[in-house]
């Protein structure tokens, strides 16, 4: 089918939706054709057909570009508008900023530059496209917010980030399915949201499909969020369908988990704090005492999820052996000596014991020893010292 004279053309709009409102923040544009039927199919396949050549594409993208620019301007009610762009579509604009047709076309329409985010694909970003920086720093300086576009896909790196600074970060959709089955897709999630959040980059989840997806993307935390579960892209603006309810619904579903995670932590603290507290009025100790027997004897009255016990100065530096606990006997393995004040469970510790309290617990982590899922239990007034706890999650 020859799409190029545009009668048979048209955008579509998908709406993406926030967590900090619970409604929709913007809409992103997408390609339709309609066959003789009448059905309406994607342009997905044109786009990425390798005999669709550069100028096709750029050709039919503006047509529907425009179209819809036109069309967000006589029906938007506030959102934003998600415009697909390839960074090579930008090298003839390098030298004649002026001349950029979005740019044009939001003046045309009267549709104000800070509310069009141009989305790029991060992995056409390379060495050679340095050139295209300008033009992406002139759309900022008009107004636009930048997004990258499946990020994680292909050879992401740090460099492109850092080169492009966009304001969005789209996560590959492929990394949200798997994250359903795999601890490792989820952890980078977690990672990837924590990394943008450090850098002032807000983080939006694309291809959602499923509750369970959903979960995983509100657990790794991250502003927007996209997909067929939530709403499927339509004609109209005006008469845009998001399911709301359930939005709200499963934000709310994750509060309370996290909320009742937070209750089960102190429950968790408090009992162990406990636990130590009686024993050490029970079982003075002082800095004669041998620390291995008063281990072996205090990690038999803890329950039987603790896996291992021992005792750090302030500086990090471990003065006792491990007192190991497994269902068949309890062993001393000598870490003395050993440095951890660059793992997180001690500046967690060194952080709490500053404000004056008397134990903290971490978040789950996995046992690099055995990926065994474990919590550490941090008691900050061992003499002079922190005694850690690590238990089985």
């Amino acid at each position: 089918m020859n799409y190029q004279n545009g009668e048979r053309i048209f955008p579509y709009f998908q709406p993406i939706l926030s967590a900090d409102t619970g409604k929709i923040y913007a809409f992103e544009v997408l390609g339709r054709y309609s066959s003789a039927d009448g059905k309406v199919h994607s342009l997905g396949s044109f786009f990425n057909d390798n005999t669709t050549t550069n100028d096709e594409a750029l050709k039919v993208d503006r047509k529907i570009r425009r179209l819809a620019m036109e069309q967000f301007a006589r029906e938007s009610s506030g959102e934003f508008l998600f415009i697909n762009i390839r960074l090579q579509w930008l090298i003839n604009y390098s030298g004649q900023l002026e001349s950029i047709p979005t740019l044009a076309w939001a003046q045309e329409f009267n549709i104000a530059p800070e509310k069009l985010v141009i989305e790029i694909t991060e992995e056409e970003f390379n060495k050679e496209s340095e050139s295209y920086l300008n033009v992406l720093n002139y759309y900022k300086e008009n107004g636009c917010r930048i997004a990258i576009d499946d990020y994680g896909k292909g050879a992401s790196n740090l460099d492109r980030l850092a080169l492009i600074r966009p304001d969005i970060m789209k996560i590959n959709m492929d990394y949200i399915h798997h994250a359903e089955k795999s601890l490792h897709y989820r952890a980078y999630l977690k990672s990837l949201a924590a990394f943008a959040e450090s850098v002032g980059i807000e983080v939006l989840y694309e291809g959602i499909e499923n509750i369970k997806q959903l979960e995983i993307c509100m657990d790794s935390r991250g502003k927007y969020y996209q997909g067929f579960l939530l709403s499927h892209p339509g004609p109209s603006i005006v008469d845009a369908q998001a399911d709301l309810n359930l939005f709200s619904e499963s934000s709310d579903d994750f509060i309370w988990t996290f909320r009742n995670n937070l209750i089960h932590t102190n429950y968790l603290r408090d009992t162990f704090e406990t636990i130590i507290e009686k024993y050490l009025q029970e079982h003075p100790v002082n800095e004669t005492s041998n620390m291995n027997n008063y281990f072996e004897s205090l990690i038999r009255v803890l329950p039987q999820t603790v896996k291992r016990i021992y005792l750090c100065n302030r500086q990090g530096d471990q003065i006792s052996h491990n007192i190991e606990k497994t269902e068949e006997e309890i062993k001393l393995l000598d870490f003395r000596n050993n440095n951890w004040a660059w793992r997180g469970y001690f500046q967690k510790a060194l952080a709490e014991y500053e404000t004056g309290k008397k134990s903290c617990l971490t978040d789950a982590y996995r046992d690099v020893s055995n990926k065994d899922l474990v919590i550490t239990f941090s008691y900050l007034h061992f003499l002079d010292s922190f005694l850690f706890i690590d238990i089985k999650y």
